[in-house]
């Protein structure tokens, strides 16, 4: 390579601002001990250095297939390859139209270590002062308080700053081009499969709130007034529900108590819920029309009413077959005893039914908000949904690499990301919730598995009806304003997403979520995840989604899913091989 061309190229100018941060490095690794200020000088020179040792590391990579020539180069500041016009031309084709940005980046750092260079030979007279067979490290120490040197700090951090900047913009070139070289990915189908899911989200928070009240109603009007221990149910109400035209709900229901007799009560009974609008039934008309193209055959239900009702052959879980059958008259359960018709339900259900054929019917309960439902409950026979029960604390507590590979862990936050957004303003999920209110049913020893089975609980004692966290978050209702107002959190549901998303990215649980200045200063730092993650985490917990903060509104549900949900769909899918 000639004189002239050794002055434009990339190639010898990185060299050459290796060899002057080697210097730099010697330099002040040899007068370090002149003072604290030239101390701390010489660890941020070092650390520039080891950042543009880096970023010539990536952007020179993709031009050099052997690993080790491009380390030896790294280490030898004369090693041959910095002067190959072969390796420049694989540069310059790597670069393209970035050619000439990156030139003048690093001739600017090049000139900004040899200003600093200059900077440093105030402490020549040092080595001038050496004693023989004294080393320059000794007799820095021994002259420090002798021989004053000028040193200007002011100017040292401006081109420290200088320096940091360059290799910012450095590593954005860099990222840039590595990302312009990925190719482009067609999003139609992804984002309307996505698309779906957003809406599905909405009908479940509906649904949701819907079977709440109507459970909550059944159970007390059938609680006796008098009673002197009220009769407890429990409702576990997995988060995997699903939307094929109905509204389909998987829970586990308890009922106990004195109040209750023997044979009413229940343990860990498993029911499908499948929840309609009551209007479309009264009307007469279809369900909402499916987004698939296929048509299929459509079987009409006459409930107990006399109400018509359509109901698609599609199925639930998985959908080959819907719950709902020709043969099957529904029994409206309204001041009917539940627990009673669950426990008669349970215990017929295994001798009626053959093996494959559709679960029992046990009714309907009907309930009116903004508007009104009609829930038919179906007893379903065991399944491993009940191996066992394990929080999301204890999950985390284990050594990641013996638990979750990293795809797993972001299907882990975007399933928690998705059950915020379906059950958020329900009695389901507590505006406040923390890592240890995430509940999984299933067997610790198969743990993905275990993790698609996330579930919220209700509890309902006589003729009220509670979370289990319930009195929790009353007692920190007070501090839940406070930390509002002192610290700034703009929607305290979002806020505690990304508590757990951080939790999730780090693998560590955290003793004191409610130490706002702790998550915050973590959210700041390195996460295993990678940066994207943790820019997803930073925005739940600061609420920076651009449309308010308040959460029941469709516009702030939609950019949550979009920066939340979409990005984790992302992530994966750029790491799963088989997605």
């Amino acid at each position: 390579m000639d004189p002239v061309s050794l002055t434009l190229a990339v190639l010898p100018l990185v060299g050459g601002a290796l060899k002057t941060y080697g210097i730099l490095h010697k330099k002040f690794k040899s007068v370090r001990h002149y003072s604290r200020e030239i101390h701390r000088a010489r660890k941020k020179v070092d650390q520039q250095r080891q950042f543009f040792r880096n970023e010539v590391h990536l952007l020179v990579r993709p031009a050099l297939e052997d690993e080790s020539i491009l380390e030896s180069m790294l280490d030898d500041f004369s090693h041959e390859m910095w002067c190959s016009t072969k390796l420049e031309d694989a540069i310059k084709k790597a670069l393209k139209w970035n050619y000439t940005s990156c030139l003048e980046i690093i001739e600017e750092i090049g000139t900004l270590n040899t200003e600093l260079e200059e900077q440093m030979r105030r402490f020549d007279v040092l080595e001038q002062q050496q004693q023989p067979g004294e080393s320059l490290k000794e007799a820095t120490r021994r002259l420090r308080g002798t021989i004053k040197i000028a040193w200007d700090s002011s100017k040292f951090t401006e081109s420290v700053e200088a320096l940091r900047s360059s290799n910012y913009d450095l590593r954005r070139l860099r990222e840039h081009i590595s990302e312009l070289q990925q190719p482009t990915i067609k999003p139609q189908e992804t984002k309307r499969q996505l698309s779906k899911e957003y809406g599905d989200c909405r009908e479940i928070q509906r649904a949701a709130n819907a079977l709440h009240l109507a459970l909550a109603t059944a159970w007390a009007s059938s609680a006796a007034p008098c009673a002197a221990v009220a009769p407890k149910h429990s409702v576990h109400l997995f988060a995997n529900a699903k939307v094929r035209r109905i509204v389909y709900m998987d829970m586990i229901i308890s009922c106990y108590g004195p109040a209750i007799p023997t044979q009413a009560q229940i343990r860990m009974t498993q029911l499908k819920a499948q929840s309609q609008l009551l209007d479309w039934i009264d009307l007469g008309l279809k369900s909402p029309p499916s987004s698939d193209d296929g048509h299929q055959k459509r079987r009409k239900v006459r409930f107990a009413d006399d109400c018509t009702v359509t109901a698609s052959t599609k199925p639930t879980e998985p959908p080959t077959q819907s719950l709902v059958t020709g043969s099957i008259n529904p029994v409206n359960l309204s001041g009917r005893n539940l627990c009673t018709v669950i426990a008669q339900g349970r215990a017929q259900s295994p001798c009626l039914l053959p093996n494959n054929s559709p679960p029992c019917c046990l009714g309907f309960l009907d309930s009116c908000l903004e508007e009104t439902y009609r829930h038919s409950l179906y007893h379903v026979t065991q399944s491993d949904k009940l191996d066992g029960v394990i929080s999301m604390k204890q999950i985390v507590a284990r050594p990641v690499e013996a638990s979750l590979s990293i795809i797993d862990q972001l299907k882990l936050a975007r399933s928690v990301a998705t059950a915020v957004l379906k059950f958020h303003s329900t009695p389901w999920l507590n505006p406040y919730f923390v890592l240890s209110d995430l509940t999984f049913c299933g067997a610790e020893s198969d743990l993905p598995k275990c993790l698609q089975m996330l579930y919220f609980t209700a509890d309902f004692t006589g003729n009220r009806c509670s979370n289990p966290n319930a009195s929790s978050i009353n007692g920190i209702e007070p501090s839940i304003e406070h930390a509002k107002l002192q610290y700034g959190i703009r929607n305290i549901t979002l806020w505690c997403l990304g508590a757990v998303l951080l939790q999730i990215g780090r693998w560590d649980w955290l003793d004191a979520p409610d130490d706002v200045v702790r998550v915050r200063k973590l959210s700041s730092q390195a996460f295993q995840l990678g940066p994207r993650y943790q820019q997803l985490t930073k925005r739940c917990l600061d609420c920076d989604f651009g449309y308010g903060e308040d959460l029941s509104k469709p516009r702030l549900q939609q950019a949550v899913y979009d920066s939340v949900v979409c990005e984790l769909s992302d992530m994966i899918k750029g790491l799963d091989v088989n997605a």
